[in-house]
């Protein structure tokens, strides 16, 4: 009898335990493509943690963009972004947490010659004080200027912290970091200098300047909706970002930490 009686208590518990309410719940976190590597370190972090043993995570490597990051959040908790959020876009009633930033750089062409500049320097190439290499130690060559639409994420990042650059002056606009390699490994290309997102400038033949004294970067992340922000997990996902062990983590990929 007793037997008997043990073998149902066993029983019971395995299908108490394998129900619904003991699964983990699987929140996909999709969203925009320069923060997926992140968020992927990210959440192999916290999966240990208590506030999110309750769930498991997928994080899409397929871009959906930072809007769809954003319409990610109304149906899980998370999405993610590839810039700060607006004021229309928080006016949705979504709120963001910062949990690493894309180190902004300055790239030159193959021909330029010049590896390191100060960012003195390099303010005087942008707004024109400086017009040929050989200024700088390279060849008698006219610089070709390289630049991004006013309102674009990264170059207000570089303007809200090098206020020099909003007297920046370009030979031409690029929308896109991909467009922006294209151009400096073509011949027109080859006496340019730009600026943009770090890991995107991992091409063959694009030469990364080493700007003494500068660092900066733009603010990717999560984005949330309003009816999530007392949950334990965004709770703790905004406590785990301001640690020494994230800051750690984020330095080994390359990146800077959240500020």
């Amino acid at each position: 009898m007793g037997k008997i009686i043990t073998g149902v208590i066993v029983a019971f518990f395995a299908l108490v335990l394998s129900s619904p309410a003991f699964s983990a719940e699987e929140q996909v976190i999709a969203g925009a493509g320069p923060s997926t590597r992140v968020v992927e370190l990210l959440v192999k972090d916290i999966s240990r943690l208590p506030f999110a043993k309750d769930y498991s995570f997928k994080v899409p490597p397929k871009s959906a963009k930072h809007a769809g990051g954003i319409e990610n959040s109304n149906q899980y908790i998370f999405g993610r972004t590839g810039r700060p959020l607006n004021s229309a876009e928080k006016a949705l009633g979504k709120n963001e947490i910062f949990i690493a930033r894309l180190p902004i750089s300055f790239v030159v062409g193959p021909k330029v010659g010049v590896e390191k500049l100060t960012i003195g320097q390099v303010e005087d190439i942008f707004t024109g004080k400086i017009k040929n290499w050989k200024e700088l130690g390279g060849p008698d060559a006219a610089i070709v200027t390289i630049g991004r639409e006013p309102t674009e994420a990264l170059f207000t990042v570089l303007k809200r912290q090098n206020p020099s650059f909003e007297n920046a002056r370009f030979n031409k606009v690029l929308k896109k970091d991909h467009l922006v390699v294209k151009f400096l490994l073509l011949s027109q290309g080859s006496y340019a200098i730009a600026f943009g997102a770090k890991p995107n400038f991992e091409a063959k033949g694009i030469v990364l300047l080493d700007v003494a004294g500068f660092s900066s970067g733009v603010e990717v992340g999560l984005v949330y909706d309003d009816k999530n922000k007392d949950r334990p997990l965004v709770k703790g996902v905004r406590e785990f970002v301001r640690t020494g062990q994230w800051a750690r983590s984020v330095k080994g990929m390359g990146l800077l930490p959240p500020e």
